[in-house]
């Protein structure tokens, strides 16, 4: 299992009030997230530093970047429709809200070399995001209007959503190098038959070597 997971409870009813209003009620989140991008900005690259001398993440930092990963993909679910309960605006892990992303505890040591590259060796999956992304604000906008015109978030959407978020969550992940594990890229897989997904192995195994 990648060390970023994101698990997401399927909600079929949704507010439609609070659906219709969502980037407005929003706006609150938004905000936090600008001033949390910036403080990220530099925890991010104190991380690399730290990694490219040290060979290691230190922990409190680990912790620290994990939280901006799990607070952007958890906002990011909320304004896109995957739920309509109100995202924390802290970074600490809440396995009662039904979005969640699980990161695993940092490992003993990391390569220099693939923290030194890390832009570039992440080139292939911020394209790919790309793609991804553009899918899923269309994914939003189907969603959006059926959940104010009919009051429900259908299956399939949800499925498609979850696909795009955990997405989102390993890419973030491997950005703030949370993990020197590539992203993987294909279908995901459910595990036990719950919301929880699992990624499949990238066809052809890892490449050699999108936004915290």
């Amino acid at each position: 299992m990648y060390p970023v997971t994101y698990e997401a409870d399927f909600q079929p009813e949704q507010n439609r009030a609070t659906t219709f209003f969502r980037i407005i009620l929003a706006i609150p989140w938004l905000i936090v997230a600008i001033a949390y991008y910036i403080v990220a900005t530099f925890t991010h690259l104190i991380a690399w530093v730290a990694v490219v001398i040290l060979g290691r993440y230190p922990e409190g930092l680990y912790n620290l970047n994990a939280g901006f990963v799990r607070y952007f993909v958890r906002t990011s679910a909320w304004i896109y429709l995957q739920t309509d309960e109100w995202p924390p605006f802290g970074i600490s892990d809440d396995t009662s809200y039904p979005i969640r992303v699980d990161v695993a505890p940092p490992a003993e040591h990391q390569s220099r070399v693939k923290a030194f590259f890390r832009i570039i060796l992440a080139l292939p999956m911020l394209i790919v995001s790309y793609a991804v992304s553009y899918a899923h604000q269309w994914i939003a906008v189907i969603a959006w209007m059926s959940i104010v015109f009919r009051g429900y978030l259908p299956e399939q959407l949800n499925t498609a959503m979850t696909f795009c978020n955990s997405f989102y969550a390993r890419v973030y992940g491997y950005l703030a190098l949370l993990t020197d594990d590539y992203p993987p890229i294909g279908i995901e897989k459910a595990k036990g038959g719950g919301n929880e997904v699992v990624p499949s192995p990238a066809p052809g195994g890892a490449p050699p070597a999108p936004a915290a």
